[in-house]
């Protein structure tokens, strides 16, 4: 019975801190503009950094869920650093895509 009450408690304690971080999360980084806008405000400073090639709105896997998504031609420490996990409560999500040229270029 002690053994299952040191469980219960262990759960309960794995539960509570679960739920204050995504309470945390989700309370301090509520987006307030429309997900077009903030592409506008920070598209020049995203395509500014070294290696991006492109960026667009997208969604997360979930497939409901709106982020900002940053083109790179290659991975660099410089990108990782300077490119934001989020932009006014939107995810950004970093893909890896090569080099981009119009078609019909060499």
């Amino acid at each position: 019975m002690i053994l299952e009450l040191r469980r219960c408690i262990l759960l309960l304690t794995v539960i509570q801190s679960f739920v204050g971080t995504m309470t945390a999360q989700t309370s301090s980084s509520l987006p307030t503009r429309d997900i077009n806008a903030v592409l506008a405000a920070h598209d020049k400073e995203l395509l500014a950094i070294p290696g991006v090639v492109g960026v667009y709105v997208g969604v997360l896997s979930d497939e409901k869920t709106p982020c900002l998504k940053i083109m790179l031609a290659r991975p660099t420490l410089e990108a990782d650093r300077d490119i934001p996990k989020q932009l006014e409560g939107y995810p950004v999500i970093v893909e890896v895509t090569g080099e981009m040229r119009p078609l019909g270029s060499p």
